[in-house]
């Protein structure tokens, strides 16, 4: 049972007392409490008097509305350090995001949208997948490569080819354009205004100003991005594109604003070490359609954070904790904009159950997971750790490990999810086990 799945849900909306005096920003918090019935809005002067009242409220998910000028590096940092002082200390306790946008009608329009999308056409900006879509096309962003393209139609398999165009950045915003694309993703050069479609550089970019995206060719402009649909956005492989720096000239922001995207994944910082992009994109494409976006940022985040506890990769310690809090997703963190299930199942790597029995006065729980695919949980880099993350169907305490712990590196069980990295290569069709207890309420 995962979070997309729960009956109910504690939802904290965080704004702070000087953003909810200006009625229409606080029109964004009040469309957030209509939207959830156990939502609460919470005001703040510094996010740090917040721990004792969000510990107390236990939240799943916390929103953090904010005008854009206040969503800074410093900021990002500073939400996933609160998260990790709530109850599940010092692992995360609640999905977040930002609610924002270049204007407040954006930050209005996600706020009060309701009706997510299946990501039924993916658009890529570098190759891969694609697989775990009913139908789309993923573009290298190699330069070197660039005719290499991947095409996937319903019902069929994807499709490798080498007849991309000589450019392929105006066929992508065409595609963009024509409000059918639900999901985009991208790697690559960039920066907080800007992406550079090949790499290490080419002839194109696509360049924020003024809440608008123009295509540029040669540094002319050629086309620009003109999109209603709702979507969502992964900036896996890129620097700096959620870095907001000047509003006017935001990467994130303009996607927001002109290019239907509800919910921007990306990082503030530069992306030298890429856990917490890949890993985010793992989780989002490759987990069955477990996970939205939000939920796929914060199951990496917690896949960091025992990797740094459980020293799975000692000697990038420093790399681990750099890429923390680099990461930051804008829009409603509970908003469900997921891979369809229909083509997740066929492409994700593993498959989880969780089992729930009584055992004397404690709670048994077990949780089995069945492999797809091969995989390694001792990869030679910790920016590869893929552990295998649960959602718990209600919240748990004083729980431990039960039975034989030989087969697994690291584990932990917080109250709302349970996180196990096994030891090895595991192939195909191979089954493991984790179990634990918890005292019965």
């Amino acid at each position: 049972m995962q979070a997309v799945t729960r009956e109910s849900f504690n939802y904290a909306i965080l704004i702070s007392r000087k953003t909810a005096t200006d009625p229409k920003w606080g029109a964004v918090a009040a469309a957030l409490g209509k939207k959830y019935a156990t939502a609460k809005i919470f005001t703040y002067g510094e996010l740090e008097d917040l721990v004792g009242p969000l510990t107390a409220f236990s939240p799943d998910y916390i929103a953090f509305v904010c005008k854009p000028q206040e969503a800074s590096p410093g900021f990002v940092r500073q939400a996933g350090e609160l998260n990790r002082r709530l109850e599940n200390k010092p692992y995360g306790t609640a999905v977040w995001a930002i609610v924002t946008g270049y204007g407040v009608d954006d930050a209005l329009r996600i706020a009060s949208d309701a009706a997510p999308p299946r990501i039924n056409f993916g658009l890529g900006g570098t190759l891969g997948f694609i697989d775990a879509l009913p139908s789309g096309v993923a573009f290298s962003e190699f330069i070197d490569k660039k005719h290499e393209w991947q095409e996937k139609k319903n019902g069929a398999k994807a499709n490798q080819r080498d007849d991309a165009p000589d450019d392929h950045m105006i066929p992508m915003i065409k595609l963009i354009n024509g409000n059918t694309v639900d999901g985009v993703w991208t790697s690559g050069h960039s920066d907080s205004s800007s992406w550079s479609v090949y790499y290490p550089e080419g002839p194109a970019d696509i360049v924020a100003e003024n809440g608008g995206l123009s295509g540029l060719l040669e540094g002319e402009a050629v086309a620009s991005v003109h999109s209603t649909n709702p979507k969502v956005y992964l900036g896996i492989g890129n620097c700096l594109t959620a870095r907001i720096e000047d509003v006017n000239a935001s990467y994130a922001l303009s996607w927001l604003h002109s290019g239907g995207v509800n919910q921007y994944f990306g990082y503030v910082l530069e992306t030298y070490y890429g856990m917490m992009g890949w890993g985010t994109a793992d989780n989002f494409f490759y987990r069955g359609a477990r996970f939205n976006l939000p939920e796929s940022m914060f199951v990496a985040s917690q896949s960091l954070v025992l990797a740094m506890n459980g020293r799975l990769a000692p000697g990038e310690l420093k790399d681990l904790e750099y890429d923390r809090d680099a990461t930051v997703v804008y829009g409603d963190p509970a908003w469900m904009a997921t891979v369809p299930d229909s083509t997740a199942r066929s492409a994700e790597h593993w498959s989880t159950r969780i089992d729930r029995s009584v055992v004397g006065e404690r709670i048994r729980w077990e949780l089995t997971v069945t492999f797809k695919r091969d995989v390694d949980f001792s990869p030679g880099s910790g920016r590869d750790l893929r552990p295998v993350f649960v959602f718990l169907p209600e919240r748990v305490k004083k729980a431990r490990a039960s039975g034989k712990l030989s087969g697994i590196s690291a584990h932990h069980v917080a109250s709302n999810f349970v996180i196990v990295n096994f030891r090895g290569r595991i192939r195909a069709g191979e089954t493991r086990k984790f179990v634990f207890d918890s005292d019965a309420r």
